[in-house]
């Protein structure tokens, strides 16, 4: 999104019930924020420094998040529509219980994703590094992790349509049964065949 024209926006501005439209955060120090019902439309934040940041049902539309960090962004029961985070650093990403309709992260670093409960209608993740994603008792729609890597996926009670890790470097997963309707490659079936059979019960044997 084109951040020319948008008004600026400060930290001061993030408080609870704020509808905030067509604004610009550059640069800022948010420190720690705790906000509830804030709304951003088609906003831009970039080069933003913050620190434990708390947003209760936050509602983000045609928003997009450049080049910041963050050690703790919680939104919990966020909805989240045509957003987009590149090029960002966050310690964990919380956004239990949201709705995320086409959402993209790219080329980010995120220790810890959590979207339990979550409703996932359309994400895509692309050149991220992902310590921990924990999809646990999440509905999934259409999911795509593309390059980079998950170092450990949790996908325990998902209902899955549509999720799809071939094509990024999977580490350790946490019940590997709940992997339903999930793509994986070649590979990753491969590597996680004696998890997979130690699930069912069956013994392996050279």
């Amino acid at each position: 999104m084109d951040s020319a024209g948008l008004e600026p926006m400060n930290a001061a501005d993030m408080v609870s019930g704020a509808v905030l439209e067509q604004r610009h955060l550059d640069g800022g120090m948010l420190g720690d924020v705790e906000a509830h019902d804030v709304e951003l439309l088609e906003c831009v934040v970039s080069d933003t420094q913050g620190g434990e940041v708390r947003l209760p049902n936050l509602r983000i539309t045609g928003t997009t998040v450049l080049g910041s960090s963050v050690a703790t962004f919680a939104a919990p029961g966020a909805r989240v529509v045509a957003g987009r985070l590149e090029g960002v650093r966050v310690g964990a990403l919380l956004m239990d219980g949201s709705d995320i309709s086409v959402h993209r992260i790219a080329s980010s670093r995120i220790d810890v994703l959590s979207l339990r409960d979550a409703k996932i209608r359309r994400l895509e993740i692309v050149d991220c590094r992902i310590g921990l994603l924990d999809l646990g008792g999440s509905r999934i729609k259409e999911f795509t992790v593309e390059g980079g890597s998950v170092g450990e996926l949790v996908p325990s009670r998902a209902m899955v349509e549509g999720f799809d890790v071939s094509a990024t470097e999977l580490g350790r997963v946490l019940e590997p049964g709940a992997l339903r309707g999930t793509t994986l490659s070649v590979a990753q079936a491969m590597t996680l065949g004696p998890d997979l059979a130690a699930h069912l019960g069956a013994i392996v044997v050279d």
